[in-house]
Order: C-alpha cells, then structure tokens, then sequence
C-alpha cells in the first residue's frame, strides 16, 4: 500500500509586522511586503531631512511608501525612550521587520514581539557586517556578495543566520546595479523566511565571528583619487562610490566628480604619478603607481554628467598632456 505524506493544513497566519527602514533599498522591501499576504501594521524611519540651504524637509524613501499607502508612521530619533517602546508594545506585532534603518534597537525592543525582530542584510555574513556592505565588496574586489536574512540581537549583524542567497559582483557593477539585484534577492529571501514562521520550519546558522569583516561607513573624503594606489584600486573605488558618494579629483581648484573609468594595463615608467598621459574622444588617461586609468565620464558639480569627449570640448586645456594632478 502507498502512503502519502500529508498535506500541511494548518490555517496561514498573516503576520502582523513593524517595519524599520530608510533609504529606496528598504522602501523596495517595504512595497513588496505591502503586496504579500501580511499586514504592516506601522512603519518606523528615521526623522526626515534637513537641507538648510533649501529651507525644506526631505521625506526618505520609505516615509514616501508608508504615506502612499496610508500606514501608521513613527519617525522617532531614538528607540531608548519609554514612550516609544510602549507605543510599540502596545501595537501587538507578531515581529519587527528592520532594513537598512539606521538606528540601533535596544535589547528590550529586540525582546518585544513573540517573533523577535529579524534583519535583511546585503552581505553574506558574517563578512561585511554594518552599514556599508555593498560599497565594501566592490572596493574590495570580492566576486561574490548576497542576502543574509538574521535573527537580530545586540551586536552590529552577528545574529543567527536564518536564510542567505548568493549574488555574484561583475567587473562593471557599481553600487547602484548591485544594489538593484541584491533588491530582487532580498525580497524574495525575506517572504521565505516570513512564510517560514508560519510553518515554525526556520532554522539557523550561528555565525563565526573568526571569519567576520566590518563595513564602516562611507565618508565623502573617501572618494578622492589617490594616483599613488593602483590603478584597479581606483577604479573599483570609482565603482562602489557610484552613485553615492561619488568619486572626485581636483583641477583648477574644481571639484571634479567621475562617473565611470577602465583600467589601461602597462605602466607609462616615464610619466610621474597623476600626470595626464593622453586627453582624447575615448578619454583622459592618467598615470597611477601600477598602470593608468581612463576616466571616460565625468562632472562638474551643479552640471549634468557628461562624456569626456563633451567635457573636453569646453574644457581641452584643463587636461592637456604632461598636467599633473594631485
């Protein structure tokens, strides 16, 4: 006689879900878990921006959701307070869902809801644990990064590892197009784990710490061009600082925004380091301590991103053979 495996009948459960997040790459987790059957109950972000020279307030891009959408919003700047931690207890949330929000959550928030609080992280943990591990695999040259979906305690993402995926880096990704797959992989890693939940099926991976790295967060200073590093280096520089902060290099005291450059191998030995090999349509090559850089586009700042053979039509004798750059 054949026997069966038996259906799992046990009613779906919508869970009821807090969600913390800032930036477009939570909002786009954000608006696919207003799609799913679960039901966002609040949504949390960080108080809105200021721009002084602008006079206004800028809403982030999950406040922008949560009010299309008509979802109870708490921009609190602190989760340290009692006010703010009765409000959330007194919400009746099954979890907390956290991506990318910017604020740290104290112990008693992370001891809230009978499901916890769970982290979509855009590494494969436990490297590149904290704020900017997509810019930090690119600079480093990994091949390969992912989606770690974690249980979350007290440190900076060493929480127990309940579903991570795979995302292979290609030499012309930037963090933009990284980010835009690493969205896809994240969505679809978060409603497993959710669905998981459901059916109490989650398991997990403790992570060792032996193995861990830390992406510390992006200062602007950082994407100036430093010619005595390879040439590789910079351009990968280059690639993860896209589009934020955006790599730069000065010359007649302009700050000079790069988009996009290659790498030209073979070293130019009678060239001193940052002196300007050839300007040309197919771009300006400048000398590196280990091969030469092409920067193929570039900006200057409050005008639109052009190619270098449209910048050098207005601006040829910025970059004339033999200039050396700092």
């Amino acid at each position: 006689m054949i026997s069966f495996p038996k259906k799992n009948t046990k009613k779906y459960k919508k869970l009821r879900i807090i969600f913390a997040g800032t930036p477009d790459f939570a909002a786009q987790h954000l608006y696919a878990l207003i799609s799913s059957k679960h039901t966002v109950i609040t949504v949390l972000t960080k108080p809105d921006h200021s721009s002084s020279r602008r006079q206004k307030n800028f809403f982030s891009p999950v406040k922008i959701i949560a009010k299309n959408h008509s979802i109870p919003l708490l921009q609190p700047i602190s989760l340290n307070t009692l006010d703010i931690q009765e409000i959330l207890r007194k919400l009746n949330a099954d979890i907390m869902l956290v991506v990318a929000y910017g604020i740290i959550l104290p112990n008693i928030i992370l001891n809230l809801f009978p499901l916890g609080c769970i982290n979509v992280h855009a590494s494969l943990l436990p490297r590149w644990r904290g704020p900017a591990p997509i810019q930090w695999a690119i600079l480093n040259g990994d091949k390969q990064t992912g989606i770690s979906i974690i249980q979350m305690d007290q440190g900076i993402d060493t929480g127990k590892i309940l579903y991570s995926t795979p995302c292979a880096i290609t030499s012309n990704d930037t963090s933009a197009s990284l980010e835009k797959k690493l969205i896809l992989i994240g969505i679809k890693s978060m409603l497993i784990v959710l669905d998981r939940y459901n059916f109490n099926t989650n398991t997990y991976i403790i992570q060792n710490d032996i193995n861990a790295t830390y992406a510390s967060k992006i200062k602007k200073e950082q994407g100036r061009l430093n010619w005595h590093t390879s040439a590789e280096k910079i351009e990968r520089l280059i690639r993860a600082f896209n589009p934020y902060p955006i790599s730069f290099f000065l010359i007649k005291n302009q700050f000079i925004k790069v988009w996009q450059a290659n790498v030209c191998y073979g070293c130019n030995k009678n060239k001193k380091i940052g002196e300007i090999i050839i300007c040309n349509k197919n771009g300006i090559q400048i000398n590196t301590v280990n091969n030469i850089l092409n920067i193929t586009k570039l900006q200057i700042p409050g005008k639109k991103i052009i190619s270098t053979l449209d910048f050098l039509n207005s601006k040829k004798k910025w970059f004339l053979p033999g200039t050396k750059l700092d």
